[in-house]
């Protein structure tokens, strides 16, 4: 009995201590909770005694020991997998689980996709009003200074797969019907919205157009819509260069950003894409004059690749006799970025740098872009009776 005692007293101890003696001490993130961990607890400010931090000491301890206990993140990992795979729930209330474990987001940082595919996010009056003028302030600029102007509408991944939804769309118009119907007939030149496009091609192919456990287009969805902007400005710059394309299959494992939010590496099923790059590679079309990307200590490495150039970029063409262009974009367009880049001399990429996202920036540019493509969710459509007249939202 005192031997089984006192082995309990000794686990008892480890228990409770060895998380405390091995506190992670490194780290500046929780990835599996997409935050920042709490800092050492402190009493100086500024290399004095500061009475309120010593006042708050008891809860800055507990608090910086709660977030780096040893074996916390494995303690999540695991409970994450309890949670979605034994017990069917969920705590995070930004994504939905569709058919065959299509995942979808619909957190509501930029417009909300899930009332979007229930079509419950019409315009009224006023706002329908707020974003003509902005749209129209824009179209008006671009055509007195003799700049062509594409407007891109990203379509949501549930508009071109409702089928992977938990219910069926309701009938009717959606929010870029609604929109797309207000506009002037000599407006809607400059749209593309490639939503119909997307539908009659999505069965073409046994790779489909959007990741299954992501947010984005694959490169072949990027390729459909690469082709249209191709087609739409073709005309206005018939030196436009056509680019030798090859299609490469490979095995998407699933491990995504969205089931690394619960802490799960891989949730969705294995899929097929496709990789489209040119021939000779991307590296003989253009190159980097300024990219600032998200900081390393803050993402794995794959989420600063896909937030690439989210600070701003800069790209130069080899051929200097291509048209410029500006690009007002969110993250649809990191996969676009590549193509565009090679069909202008120069681009510059606007992203978050809220003070370039008006027309206001595009007037007190010194020398115009040839081309102005603004580019946006479908979802991101509701933030822009939001903003101040004349400025465009940001994700």
């Amino acid at each position: 009995m005192k031997t089984a005692r006192g082995v309990f007293i000794v686990l008892f101890l480890a228990a409770i201590t060895i998380p405390v003696v091995f506190i992670d001490r490194t780290s500046v993130i929780s990835m599996l909770e997409r935050r920042m961990l709490a800092n050492p607890p402190r009493v100086h400010n500024g290399g004095k005694l500061d009475i309120k931090l010593l006042e708050m000491l008891p809860k800055q301890i507990d608090t910086y020991i709660t977030d780096r206990f040893a074996g916390r993140s494995r303690l999540i990992y695991f409970m994450n997998h309890v949670n979605y795979f034994i017990l069917q729930k969920s705590h995070d209330n930004r994504l939905l689980v569709g058919k065959d474990r299509w995942l979808f987001y619909i957190d509501k940082g930029i417009g909300d996709e899930f009332a979007n595919y229930y079509k419950t996010n019409l315009f009224n009056s006023e706002q329908m009003e707020n974003f003509l003028w902005t749209l129209g302030l824009t179209t008006a600029f671009c055509r007195e200074n003799g700049i062509k102007f594409v407007f891109l509408i990203v379509p949501d991944k549930c508009s071109v797969y409702p089928e992977k939804y938990l219910s069926p769309r309701p009938e009717g118009p959606s929010l870029a019907d609604q929109v797309m119907n207000a506009m002037p007939q000599d407006w809607r030149e400059n749209i593309i919205f490639p939503r119909d496009y997307f539908i009659s091609k999505k069965d073409e192919h046994a790779q489909p157009l959007y990741f299954n456990n992501g947010l984005h287009w694959t490169k072949l969805g990027v390729f459909y819509a690469y082709g249209l902007l191709y087609d739409k400005l073709k005309p206005a710059f018939p030196n436009l260069p056509e680019i030798e394309l090859q299609f490469t299959p490979y095995m998407d494992t699933g491990e995504d950003n969205y089931a690394l939010w619960w802490g799960i590496r891989k949730f969705s099923p294995v899929m097929e894409l496709l990789d489209v790059k040119p021939v000779d590679g991307w590296e003989g079309h253009y190159r980097y004059i300024k990219s600032e990307n998200v900081p390393l200590q803050y993402n794995r490495k794959e989420s600063v690749d896909a937030m690439r150039g989210k600070y701003g970029m800069i790209t130069e063409n080899v051929d200097q006799s291509l048209p410029t262009a500006v690009v007002i974009r969110d993250s649809y367009f990191v996969a676009l970025e590549p193509f565009t880049s090679s069909l202008f001399s120069k681009t510059e990429y606007i992203w978050t740098e809220p003070e370039k996202r008006s027309v206001d920036y595009l007037a007190q540019m010194p020398e115009k872009p040839d081309v102005l493509i603004w580019e946006i969710g479908e979802r991101g459509l509701q933030a822009i009776p939001l903003m101040p007249r004349g400025h465009y939202p940001t994700d």
